[in-house]
């Protein structure tokens, strides 16, 4: 997935100042606002990443933090997905799921590793900061009740007019605060499905997401067991330790 490093510039700089180190200011005194966890904290390290998936992955390069337009903007140029309302619960860290919401940053980080053995092959990890507790608590029970409702829901991705990825968003819960879903693709008459965990959660302003494929060749070790979750859980953790 291409991630886009998104710059800010000009009268940003306060805000840049809150989001990439954690400092406040307080203007014409109004007082300054809680300290906010530096977004590139929040994100997992390579260690925390192998640990949780239970196999070596390699970060596809730094923590990248920055503006909502750092999240992929669709699937592929010129690609249409069908059901739209349900790419959200298919994919994480999409730009039009958050497109109608106050964010004020975003983190990215991805690891991915491709060989015998594997079970997992990737990750992929962010954080959304949104303007307010409030905010991403309201975002957050919107995520519940969409992903539910895409539930059992094949979601087309008709990358060129012959070619297509269908996913099929399953095991829609909420256990303990995290959001959970098995997301189901490449099944064939001799294949079962590749499962891939979706995991989402909320923490102060913060929406943190992860996915984790797994694509062991084994079919009896291709299942999901809540890599994903543990993702999550952490990254919460290290927002609400900052609190």
């Amino acid at each position: 997935m291409i991630r886009r490093l998104g710059a800010a510039v000009g009268c940003a700089l306060l805000t840049c100042c809150a989001l990439l180190t954690g400092c406040t200011a307080a203007v014409d005194g109004t007082p300054s606002p809680r300290p906010a966890t530096a977004l590139q904290q929040v994100l997992p390290t390579p260690e925390q990443v192998d640990r949780a998936v239970g196999n070596r992955l390699d970060p596809t390069g730094p923590p990248v933090v920055g503006s909502i337009d750092l999240l992929p903007d669709g699937i592929g140029a010129g690609s249409e997905v069908t059901p739209a309302d349900c790419l959200g619960a298919a994919t994480p860290l999409m730009r039009s799921v958050y497109r109608d919401a106050a964010v004020t940053g975003v983190g990215l980080r991805d690891f991915s590793r491709f060989g015998e053995g594997l079970t997992v092959s990737s990750a992929h990890t962010g954080v959304v900061r949104l303007a307010s507790d409030a905010e991403a608590a309201r975002l957050f029970d919107g995520f519940v009740a969409r992903w539910r409702s895409c539930a059992g829901t094949p979601v087309t991705v008709q990358l060129t007019p012959g070619a297509a990825l269908v996913w099929t968003v399953t095991d829609v819960r909420v256990d303990r605060g995290i959001l959970t879903a098995t997301v189901l693709s490449g099944e064939t008459g001799r294949e079962p499905a590749f499962p891939t965990e979706h995991a989402l959660g909320v923490a102060a302003d913060c929406i943190v997401e992860a996915d984790v494929a797994v694509t062991d060749v084994l079919p009896s070790r291709r299942v999901a067991a809540g890599r994903a979750a543990g993702l999550v859980r952490l990254m919460l953790d290290n927002v609400q330790s900052d609190g």
